[in-house]
C-alpha cells in the first residue's frame, strides 16, 4: 500500500517541481536606460502594479552606451528613436532588432509616425516635382523633418535639386544655397547656426529664404507662417505657392478630423490638393499621398534575446505590461523620460526587424544621410584609445542627429603636429598646452564653459574691514592648481606677492566653488576688483581664472573654415551639452568610462562657447599667474 502511494505521489511532486523550476528559470529582462534616468526607471518598476513583471533597469552612460551594452549582452532592450536605430545599424547591424513600436492613440493603426506631404492650391499649374523650381515655398522650419530635411532629400534624390559639393562653404550653407536658388521666395524660419554670427551672416546672404515670413527680418520663431500649421497658413493666407507639412495638420487646419470639439477650420479644403511624387494630384479630403515618412519610436533588442517566436513574444509581453503600467503611473515625467507619453500606444511587431530595413521602409535612412559621403569631413585629432572611443561615439551620435559637417576621428601621438602637418583639422587643448599650440601656429576658436555653480568664488565675512581685506591670507584647497591661480589673481589685484601664494589655515578670505555658497550664505563675495557683492551674484562676481579646454585649429584656416568649426561644435554643444535636447543620447561632458577622467572634454563642463565670458579668463592673465617665466601670451 505504501509502495502504491509513493508511486502515485512521485509524478505529481515531480510535476510541481518542474513547474516551479520552469517559473524560476524565466529570464529577468534588462531594460537599459541612460544614467540620468535610472532612478525614473527604478521608480516605475517599484510601483506595486509592476510586481512580478520580471524586469530590471540597467544604466548605461547614455543611449550610445546602451546600444553597446545590448551588443555585449549586458542589457536586453532599449527604448529608442529612429536616429538611435541608425546608430545601431552602423554598429553591428546583423545583431540588432526592432521588436516593438511606441505609437500614438490616434495613429495606432498607422505604419509610420507621420507622413510628409506637399500641398498646393487647386488652381496651381504645378504638376510635377520639377515644376516646383521657381515657386514660392512654405516650410515648417529650418532643420525640421517634413519642412526641411525630407524635401531636400527627396528633391535631391530625384535630381530636381542640385546641392553643391563646394568644400569652401559649410554643409549647412550648401543646403541653404541650393534652396535659395531653387525657390524664388520662401518662409524658412529658425536658427541656421547655433553660432549667432554665422546665423546672421547666412540670413543676410540668402534673404529670399525669409521673404514670405510674417517677420522677414527676424526669420525665427514665433512666426504665424512657421510650424506645421503655419506652413499651410503661409500657402492659404500668405503669398506661398507650395507648402511642406504633414497629414495630421492638414486635417486639423481644414476641419477634417471628425472631432466635434476641434477648433473651427481655418481654410477651405476644396481649394487645395496634395501634390504626389508621381506628378498626380489628390483632394485633401481623401487619402494623402506622402512622399516620405518618419518611423515610430520603438524598442530595440539583440538577436539572441529574441531568437525564435517564443523568446520574442515573451519579451514583448513583458515590455507591453511595463509600458501599460508606465502609462498609468503617477510620475508622468519619469515615464516620459523612458519615451512613454500619456497619449502613447504599444504595438508589437509580428517579427523582429533589422534596423536598416526598418529605416529604409520609411525612406528615413536617406533623410539622415542626405548630405552624402563625398563632402569633406571635419577631422578631430585625439591621442589616447579612450579618447578615440569617445570621439567615435560622438561621431555616430552627431551624424545621426544632423550635426554637420561629419566628424572624422584621427588618432596621433602628437595632435598639435598632426594639425600643423594638415593631417587633422581640430584638436582639444588643455590650458597648460595653449602656449605650445600657439607656437605651432594654432589658434583657439571654441571653449568649454563651466556651469555657473562650478565657478570658483572668493568669500569673506561682512565684518572683515576694507583694510583687513587688503592683507587677509587666503584659504583654498592647497593641492588644487585652479584654486591657487584664483588666489594668485586676488593677491595680484591687492599688489601682494602672487608667485608665492600658499593656502592659509585662517578663515578670513576663502576660495570655494559657487555650489558651496550655502555654507557661507551670510558672507559676501569678493570680486577680482575687490568689490563686495551678495553671494547670489556669483555668475558675474567670481575669481575663475583657469583657462578651459579649447578647440584649436590652424591660424591659416579660412574664415569659412573657422565659421564651420564654430558652427559644428556649437551644434554639438546645443544637442549633447548639459542642457542639450539629446544629452541622454550622448553625454558630452560626463564621465565616459569608469576611472577615466576628462576624456577629450572636462567632466565638469556644461557647454561649448565661441567666446569666454569672464574678463579674467584669458591667456595673458593665466600665463602671468603661472609664474613659470612665460608671462607674455603669444597672441
Amino acid at each position: 500500500m505504501v509502495s502504491v502511494t509513493m508511486t502515485l505521489f512521485l509524478p505529481a511532486a515531480l510535476l510541481l517541481l518542474m513547474l516551479h523550476c520552469s517559473s524560476a528559470e524565466e529570464p529577468i529582462y534588462r531594460l537599459c536606460v541612460p544614467q540620468i534616468y535610472l532612478s525614473d526607471c527604478q521608480k516605475l518598476l517599484a510601483d506595486p502594479s509592476e510586481a512580478g513583471i520580471r524586469m530590471e533597469c540597467v544604466a548605461g552612460r547614455d543611449r550610445v552606451d546602451c546600444l553597446e551594452l545590448i551588443e555585449q549582452r549586458k542589457a536586453d532592450v532599449l527604448a529608442s528613436e529612429p536616429e538611435d536605430m541608425y546608430m545601431a545599424y552602423h554598429r553591428k547591424n546583423e545583431d540588432y532588432r526592432v521588436i516593438s513600436e511606441i505609437r500614438t492613440q490616434e495613429g495606432k493603426d498607422a505604419n509610420f509616425r507621420y507622413e510628409g506631404i506637399i500641398l498646393v492650391k487647386k488652381t496651381s499649374p504645378i504638376k510635377s516635382l520639377k515644376e516646383l523650381r521657381g515657386a514660392k515655398s512654405c516650410h515648417t522650419g529650418f532643420g525640421r523633418n517634413v519642412g526641411y530635411r525630407i524635401p531636400i532629400t527627396k528633391l535631391k534624390n530625384t535630381h530636381v535639386l542640385k546641392v553643391s559639393a563646394d568644400p569652401e562653404i559649410s554643409a549647412t550653407e550648401r543646403e541653404l544655397k541650393a534652396l535659395s536658388e531653387f525657390f524664388s521666395q520662401s518662409c524658412l524660419v529658425g536658427t541656421y547656426s547655433a553660432h549667432p554670427d554665422t546665423d546672421r551672416l547666412l540670413k543676410k546672404k540668402y534673404p529670399n529664404l525669409c521673404a514670405l515670413c510674417e517677420n522677414p527680418t527676424q526669420c525665427n520663431y514665433p512666426d504665424k507662417f512657421s510650424g506645421y500649421d503655419g506652413a499651410i497658413r503661409c500657402l492659404d493666407k500668405g503669398q506661398g505657392e507650395v507648402a511642406f507639412t504633414k497629414v495630421q495638420y492638414i486635417k486639423k487646419y481644414f476641419g477634417l478630423t471628425g472631432d466635434a470639439t476641434a477648433p473651427a477650420a481655418e481654410g477651405k479644403p476644396e481649394d487645395f490638393e496634395y501634390l504626389c511624387e508621381d506628378g498626380s494630384r489628390r483632394p485633401v479630403t481623401g487619402q494623402a499621398c506622402s512622399w516620405a515618412q518618419r518611423p515610430w519610436i520603438g524598442y530595440i533588442s539583440n538577436e539572441q534575446a529574441v531568437h525564435g517566436a517564443e523568446k520574442l513574444h515573451q519579451l514583448q509581453a513583458r515590455l507591453e505590461r511595463f509600458f501599460s503600467n508606465g502609462l498609468h503611473a503617477e510620475n508622468k515625467d519619469a515615464a516620459a523620460h523612458l519615451l512613454i507619453q500619456p497619449n502613447a500606444f504599444y504595438h508589437s511587431k509580428p517579427e523582429p526587424v533589422d534596423p536598416k530595413v526598418y529605416l529604409e521602409r520609411a525612406g528615413y535612412k536617406d533623410v539622415i544621410e542626405r548630405d552624402g559621403s563625398a563632402i569633406r569631413k571635419m577631422r578631430l585629432c585625439v591621442q589616447r584609445d579612450t579618447e578615440l572611443a569617445k570621439c567615435e561615439a560622438l561621431h555616430r551620435a552627431a551624424y545621426a542627429r544632423d550635426a554637420r559637417p561629419e566628424l572624422e576621428c584621427v588618432q596621433s601621438t602628437d595632435c598639435v603636429e598632426a594639425l600643423a602637418s594638415h593631417k587633422a583639422d581640430v584638436t582639444v587643448v588643455p590650458a597648460a598646452n595653449y602656449a605650445d599650440a600657439r607656437s605651432s601656429k594654432l589658434i583657439p576658436l571654441v571653449y568649454e564653459q563651466l556651469p555657473a555653480e562650478k565657478l570658483l568664488v572668493a568669500v569673506a565675512p561682512p565684518t572683515l574691514s576694507k583694510d583687513a581685506l587688503q592683507k587677509a591670507p587666503i584659504k583654498y584647497e592647497a593641492n588644487c592648481e585652479r584654486a591657487r591661480l584664483s588666489a594668485a589673481l586676488l593677491n595680484k589685484r591687492r599688489n601682494l606677492d602672487y608667485c608665492n601664494t600658499v593656502s592659509s589655515k585662517e578663515e578670513q578670505l576663502l576660495i570655494v566653488p559657487a555650489d558651496e555658497l550655502e555654507k557661507h550664505k551670510d558672507w559676501q563675495l569678493v570680486c577680482p576688483t575687490l568689490e563686495r557683492r551678495p553671494v547670489t551674484d556669483f555668475a558675474s562676481c567670481n575669481v575663475e581664472v583657469q583657462l578651459p579646454h579649447a578647440i584649436f585649429t590652424r591660424d591659416d584656416a579660412t574664415s569659412v573654415e573657422q565659421e564651420t568649426i564654430k558652427h559644428l561644435f556649437s551644434l554639438i554643444s546645443e544637442r549633447f551639452g548639459d542642457h542639450g535636447k539629446f544629452v541622454d543620447v550622448f553625454a558630452l561632458f560626463h564621465e565616459f568610462q569608469k576611472g577615466e577622467k576628462d576624456v577629450i572634454f572636462s567632466d565638469d563642463a556644461a557647454e561649448l562657447v565661441t567666446q569666454l565670458k569672464s574678463d579674467f579668463q584669458n591667456e595673458h592673465i593665466y600665463n602671468e599667474l603661472k609664474c613659470d617665466g612665460n608671462k607674455i601670451s603669444k597672441q
